[in-house]
This record gives structure tokens, C-alpha cells and sequence, in this order.
């Protein structure tokens, strides 16, 4: 993939000290007035475009994908993406919409579009990431205040490459289409997430290659390592905070849907939902000193984010089951798959990346979209999955 000449791309810096606009309190609760605003008319948006795909398709059936969370387990993944594409049988659909969630959002376009091609070129990017994309550490982070403690330089190429020359054609022609790709942010000010359609950012000029990489470094910026991103005025962070799923509709916008899909004459429509979740569903066990209040707090939060993975697939398993009994012409399948959590307990896990261990992950979900059940059983925050030698 050719990268656009580097001196023509408006690069964001890298360890600048981070400024704000002056606002107020009064001003931030206008500014949620029209982020409401802003999110009905994506969704709104997004349903249209459903609606034009299922004309289009004329097989009564719409095809989503969830690309969760994760941070280097995005190998996994991509592992995964790749292996699916490679079946013969129940072969990876042509997506009318996909949605990702920090690594999932750098996976998303690729998934979009697709083709071997664009499968085997963001697994060359997870492949080099150790090496040439992870942010390297700002030892003056203490002295410049960037709200984190990387320098995210070669990140931040990474993430204009992935936009650009030839794939960036890729994806004007999939948007074209109707086809669809959304990822979420974490607005700090508002405290509230947002979606993001990079079909309306991107565009064949620089500013549109300028904004679309601008909202992909905020949806993958994790908190207290990579430096927020200012989007519009607002303090952006990784939309994992939120959820780490992007599930974008609700039980309304379905009926609106079906609604929509009523008056173009299709009824008995099918949305298949199929969720790839890069982050394990559970924190790894850990022997915890009730004395320690530091050790104690530190692993309450860790808890509060773990637990958004289960919670957050029930949640949208028991949407799918009330969309398919209760909307009128609407059925939702929802299939998962899900990274082990025994392997946080593996060496490297706990890197920010890790070439030996981000391999391994990605044979590992090659594998399992090969295998006979590359599709699991929800998990449950209040059951420790099984682990290998109990399966």
C-alpha cells in the first residue's frame, strides 16, 4: 500500500503540549444539545443506507460487523478476519455496515473492503507493530504536558497510511455503495460516547484524509498513555471507555427500520450480527490483600472495565432476541467470538506490543475462524470461563 508523500500530510504533533479552547459550563450543555443532534442524524442516516443496501441486495438479509477493543489483541482479530475469509464454506459476508471500537476502529476499514488484499495488508500492520507503529515513550511527558506519556509519531503515520493512496480509492467506492463504516469516540467534556461515520470524513482531499485520521487517533487513544485528541473543540479519548463494542442502534431505530423496509416492500428482512471481541471477557484471577486500599482500588477499576465484555454482549444478545419478537418483518441473528481469557495470564499480554505474543494471538483466531466452532457461547460476568484443560 502506497503511503501519500509525507510532506503533504498535515501531521498532528506528536508531543505537543495540549491546549484547549475556553468554554463553559453554559457552552457544554449546548454542546450536548447538538451532539443529541448530531447522533440521531447518524443513526438516521446509517438506517437509510441499511435500507438502500437491502433493495440493493434484493436477498432480504443485511450483514453487520462488531470489531471490539483491544489494543495489540487486535491481532487476534485480524487473525481471525483473515482465516474467515479463507473458508470455503460459510465464507465471510460483504458487510453492509461495520462498526469498531479502538483497534477494532483500525481494523474496520480493512473489513470493509474486504479483499485478500486488504486482509493480508492489516496484518502486515499488526505484524510490524511492535517494531515500527507503537508509540515509543515521551521521557519528558512530566515536562510537556500532552495528557499522555508516548510519543505517538510513528503512530500517527501508521494511521495515515492506512487511509491512503490506493486502499483510500478502496473505500470511496464501498461508501459509494451504501456500505457503511462507523467507529466511537469518547467525548471526556460531555462524558458521553460518540460515532462517527468515515464515509462522510473521507473524501479525495487532504482535509478529509486530515479529519478521518484525526477521529481514528481519538478512537484509539487510551487514557493516561496516548494524549487525548481535541475533535471539534472537545476532549476525545478511546471509545472503549464507553463500550467496547459499538452497537450503534437501539430497539427504536430497528423499528424504524423495519418501518423503512415496509415501505420499500421488503418484510421478513434478516440482520446477521456477528461480533469479534479483541479483548478477553474477564480480568486474570489475581490473589488480592483486603489491607491494601491502593491494591484494592486499583483492581475495582480493573473490574468495572473488564466487565463492560460480558455485560455489553448480553445486552445486545437480549436486543436481538426482543428486535426478532417483537418488531414486525425484522429477525437478528447474533453470532460472537471470543478471545480466551486465560491468555492474559501469558507472557506478554500485558505489553502495551509484543511482536512474539500479537503472533501468536493471530494464529490463534486464524485457527479458530477455521475450525468446526469458531463461534462461542456468551460469557458471563459471573462465571470464570472455562479454561483450556477444562474444555
Amino acid at each position: 500500500m502506497k503511503m501519500l508523500p509525507l510532506l503533504t500530510l498535515p501531521f498532528f504533533a506528536a508531543c505537543a503540549v495540549v491546549h484547549r479552547p475556553a468554554t463553559t459550563m453554559a457552552q457544554l450543555q449546548r454542546d450536548g444539545v447538538a451532539a443529541r443532534v448530531a447522533e440521531r442524524s447518524t443513526r438516521d442516516s446509517v438506517i437509510e443506507r441499511l435500507v438502500r443496501r437491502a433493495v440493493v441486495r434484493g436477498d432480504k438479509t443485511l450483514d453487520v460487523l462488531m470489531l471490539s477493543g483491544g489494543g495489540q489483541n487486535g491481532a487476534f482479530g485480524v487473525g481471525f478476519l483473515r482465516g474467515w475469509h479463507a473458508r470455503t464454506d460459510s465464507p465471510m459476508p460483504r458487510f453492509d455496515l461495520v462498526t469498531g471500537i479502538s483497534t477494532g476502529a483500525l481494523q474496520a476499514p480493512y473489513a470493509l473492503v474486504g479483499t485478500t488484499k486488504a486482509l493480508d495488508t492489516i496484518t502486515a500492520i499488526y505484524g510490524r507493530a511492535a517494531e515500527s507503529i507503537a508509540p515509543s515513550i515521551d521521557w519528558l511527558f512530566w515536562l510537556r504536558k500532552t495528557g499522555g506519556v508516548v510519543n505517538t509519531k510513528k503512530y500517527d503515520r501508521a494511521l495515515h497510511e492506512s487511509i491512503a493512496g490506493e486502499f483510500r480509492g478502496d473505500l470511496v467506492r464501498a461508501f459509494a455503495a451504501d456500505r457503511q463504516l462507523l467507529i466511537g469516540t469518547s467525548d471526556f467534556d460531555l462524558a458521553i460516547g460518540r460515532s462517527w461515520s468515515l464515509g462522510e470524513t473521507l473524501d479525495t482531499t487532504s482535509k478529509g484524509i486530515e479529519r478521518t485520521a484525526m477521529l481514528l487517533k481519538a478512537a484509539t487513544a487510551i487514557p493516561g498513555i496516548f494524549p487525548p485528541v481535541l475533535v471539534d473543540g472537545h476532549v476525545h479519548g478511546d471509545g472503549g471507555v464507553i463500550s467496547n463494542v459499538l452497537l450503534l442502534l437501539t430497539f427504536e431505530d430497528y423499528q424504524q427500520l423495519a418501518r423503512r423496509l415496509a415501505e420499500k416492500g421488503l418484510t421478513d428482512v434478516t440482520v446477521r450480527i456477528f461480533v469479534v471481541m479483541n479483548f478477553w471477557s474477564h480480568a486474570p484471577p489475581q490473589i488480592i490483600s483486603p489491607s491494601n486500599v491502593k491494591q484494592i482500588a486499583a483492581r475495582s477499576n480493573t473490574m468495572l472495565f473488564f466487565s463492560h465484555q460480558p455485560q455489553t454482549l448480553e445486552d445486545l444478545s437480549n436486543l436481538a432476541r426482543a428486535v426478532s419478537w417483537q418488531v414486525r418483518g425484522l429477525h437478528v441473528e447474533l453470532k460472537v467470538a471470543t478471545l480466551d481469557a486465560e491468555l492474559a495470564l501469558e507472557p506478554g499480554a500485558s505489553k502495551l506490543f509484543e511482536h512474539a505474543f500479537m503472533q501468536r494471538l493471530d494464529n490463534l483466531g486464524y485457527m479458530k475462524a477455521r475450525s468446526m466452532s469458531p463461534w462461542d457461547k456468551l460469557p458471563s460476568a459471573y462465571e470464570r470461563p472455562f479454561t483450556t484443560k477444562e474444555r
